[in-house]
């Protein structure tokens, strides 16, 4: 069963009247490209050091991206099931997707494969792309089992380099190696009423449309920025679920902040990032809000910012100190995205 999912009144405005929200991902992305091509777009730290990609990159990833698709069959209005590892290339291929003109469904990396053999065949799936390795997890022969488990599905693909046999390279240094050039290049598309879908952890999937997630968007933006200007974003979430994807990837774009991905979490790396360029807007899952509150970074002008994705468990404390930065939850249950604030500071000035 899916659903679509409706937008508060403010944001429904917002979501008809703002000119972004009558574009797609894939326009908003290469829009940016052409105005700042050579402005870093995101930067990822993780096991493999740090790697940034300036927004020329991404939209040559992400084109390249949606040319494999073609190149393998995949008309538009396909649907890919993407697992989403907190990463920039997640970034690259859901625009890479949309470009093609096919639907991404989004998971979170590490669903299990009974959720994801299910979601596949619910949504009738015709690609299933995730990370060949994941830390400890080699996936290849995961994928292999779900692909025997959901008929429909006639692709599987990597987002990691040197992929298993069996998937196909769709790791950025895959995909520009590559250079597989579409048939008929299309014009930029208009992709108002486009829509993304996510599964939750049973594989059952909700969809949206791309203008009700750039409303939540600017709804988060002007809700977390008090005077930040384009202050950096750090993402400690997947993009696999619109909560994680509205906070990190959009809020960036919409905001022109420079996005920072930080997979695995490392309490060393992340506070000697804090210090090198911030203060920032933190993006984390719901069950790091006590350990925030109890580091103090909450309170010591290190975050702007604080928006925690997903459910915040029964009985977990919410209570922020007096002179917390302000802390808003972003979840997105069944697909209906919800964004309340859990404390909101006075801010000297609010930024539109």
């Amino acid at each position: 069963m899916t659903q679509d999912t409706g937008l508060p009144a403010k944001s429904h405005d917002l979501a008809r009247t703002h000119p972004l929200t009558m574009f797609g991902i894939d326009a908003l992305v290469f829009g940016s490209a052409r105005l700042r091509p050579e402005k870093t777009a995101l930067c990822d730290h993780g096991e493999n050091g740090e790697e940034t990609m300036a927004f020329s990159d991404l939209e040559k990833t992400a084109r390249a991206f949606a040319a494999r698709l073609g190149a393998f069959g995949l008309a538009p209005g396909a649907r890919i099931l993407l697992c989403c590892p907190a990463h920039g290339h997640s970034l690259a291929a859901i625009t890479g997707i949309v470009a093609a003109g096919c639907e991404p469904v989004l998971a979170p990396a590490l669903f299990s494969p009974n959720a994801l053999a299910k979601a596949a065949r619910t949504v009738a799936a015709e690609a299933l792309i995730a990370p060949a390795q994941t830390g400890e997890h080699h996936i290849s022969e995961i994928l292999l089992n779900i692909a025997a488990r959901a008929p429909g599905l006639r692709l599987l693909g990597s987002l990691s380099p040197e992929p298993a046999e069996g998937l196909v390279d769709f790791s950025p240094a895959g995909l520009l190696a590559a250079a597989v050039r579409p048939a008929s290049p299309a014009p930029e598309r208009w992709t108002l009423g486009d829509r993304l879908g996510s599964i939750d952890r049973d594989g059952a999937a909700a969809f949206v449309k791309q203008s009700a997630l750039l409303g939540h968007g600017f709804d988060l933006v002007r809700e977390t920025r008090h005077g930040g200007g384009a202050a950096p974003i750090v993402s400690l979430a997947s993009p696999g679920t619109f909560a994680g994807l509205v906070a990190g990837p959009l809020a960036a774009l919409l905001s022109g902040a420079e996005l920072h991905f930080m997979a695995p979490f490392g309490a060393g790396a992340f506070l000697s990032l804090l210090r090198r360029v911030g203060p920032v807007r933190l993006v984390a899952p719901a069950a790091a809000l006590p350990d925030l509150a109890q580091s103090g970074l909450l309170q010591n002008g290190a975050l702007l910012s604080c928006a925690v994705v997903g459910s915040l468990e029964e009985g977990m404390p919410v209570q922020a100190p007096e002179d917390s930065c302000p802390i808003l939850a972003i979840s997105d249950a069944g697909g209906a995205l919800t964004i309340s604030a859990l404390f909101e500071a006075e801010p000297a000035e609010r930024v539109a």
